[in-house]
């Protein structure tokens, strides 16, 4: 563990009842869940620059959409199977549809390792939208899992909802899916209700009434996505779902870049991921999707490591750890100083530095300071590079 991390983590107090495997899987969503997202729509070409990046970044699994829906969806995992035969892909299938049965054929057409069938389980969607009867459901589950699994040896049923299902219901799908034959089942809080200790709860009870894996897909309507994907991880989900800036339906999803830093770094948990790829993945999902990317987003914004407060500046030029607990190239990004009211000679001449200048004049880099100074408390923009070489080049005329 990187000794800025604080080590209380570590401590066997805040340890105990953490439940993480050995190893964790992340799987990437950002083809299917990303394209949710309503000013989002990728292109097969797209697709596959995510898919090739995402393998680029070890990431261990993908789920790239639904190819009993879309002809799209059906031929990127037929390219990504081609491109990578040894990289884990998921298709998902619709199986309250009445088509349901040409989904799981077409999925498996596909050549998708993991099979996902989709219901709802919470009342509420069964009773407004499906219109069916827990029994009907059940039913319907059981009867997709036979039938998928006839046909492909990995299925795995996602009863959607879950964290607004009835439990004792939601262990009967659990129990019944298993029995016929389904080797994962899913906690998905698809419209973001969940808290983490509510999280936690439903994740334990999960893996102890269906015995196999646990895979987990939350929602960020509360911003708690995050957090409730590792709270599902500490309770023995074994499969987190994520998307790249968390871009997905709605408010969106857990940011995989920032789980996988998050598991890695402050938990300790191996999930295959590259960390140092995470800017560049984050940046061509910004770029093909049009999403961009907040300055201060973390671990991969343009600003994610910026400091502008003149001691803070001395303090990470003596030692970084001081101000910051990981380095920004641990993840292919890179520290930004900024400029402003209380910038003094450290920040000043940190940022010619980061301009490839390196004034050695003292009294220049005083007045300089003094201007930047001034200037920051006579406008509301931030003292720009263009403003501040201009700056400089005056000082160094008149001097």
């Amino acid at each position: 563990m990187p000794s800025a991390i604080s080590p209380i983590n570590a401590e066997p107090t805040v340890r105990a009842g953490q439940s993480f495997a050995p190893r964790v899987v992340l799987n990437d969503c950002t083809l299917r869940e990303g394209e949710q997202a309503s000013e989002v729509n990728f292109g097969l070409d797209a697709r596959l620059k995510i898919a090739e990046a995402l393998h680029d970044a070890g990431i261990a699994q993908v789920q790239a959409g639904y190819p009993g829906r879309s002809e799209t969806d059906f031929k990127t995992i037929v390219e990504i199977r081609r491109r990578f035969p040894s990289w884990t892909v998921e298709a998902v299938t619709q199986v309250f549809q009445k088509d349901w049965r040409e989904q799981i054929d077409r999925a498996v057409d596909s050549g998708a390792d993991w099979i996902d069938l989709i219901y709802p389980v919470s009342d509420v969607r069964l009773s407004v939208v499906q219109k069916v009867t827990r029994s009907q459901m059940l039913v319907r589950a059981v009867e997709a899992v036979s039938y998928a699994c006839e046909r492909a040896p990995n299925v795995r049923f996602a009863p959607t909802d879950t964290g607004r299902a009835d439990l004792g219901f939601l262990e009967s799908v659990y129990r019944a899916v298993v029995d016929a034959g389904a080797k994962r089942v899913t906690v998905a809080d698809t419209v973001g209700a969940l808290h983490p200790r509510a999280t936690a709860f439903l994740v334990r009870r999960a893996v102890d009434v269906a015995g196999v894996p646990v895979q987990v897909h939350f929602h960020d309507d509360f911003g708690l996505a995050l957090a409730n994907t590792i709270a599902a991880a500490e309770a023995g989900a074994t499969i987190l779902d994520g998307t790249v800036l968390g871009v997905g339906e709605r408010a969106g999803n857990a940011p995989l870049e920032e789980l996988a830093a998050s598991l890695e770094i402050l938990y300790g948990v191996s999930t295959g991921a590259k960390l140092e790829r995470m800017s560049t993945l984050a940046a061509l999902v910004a770029s093909v999707s049009r999403v961009a990317i907040p300055p201060h987003k973390a671990i991969v914004g343009s600003h994610a490591f910026a400091h502008k407060l003149d001691a803070h500046v001395m303090g990470v030029s003596m030692g970084a750890s001081a101000y910051e607990s990981v380095a920004p190239e641990t993840f292919g990004n890179r520290r930004h100083i900024g400029l402003g009211r209380l910038s003094g000679g450290n920040a000043v001449r940190a940022r010619l530095h980061q301009l490839g200048l390196n004034v050695e004049d003292e009294s220049l880099i005083d007045a300089l300071a003094s201007e930047v100074r001034s200037t920051a408390e006579r406008q509301s923009e931030p003292i720009g590079d263009d403003q501040l070489l201009a700056m400089l080049e005056r000082l160094k005329s008149a001097a």
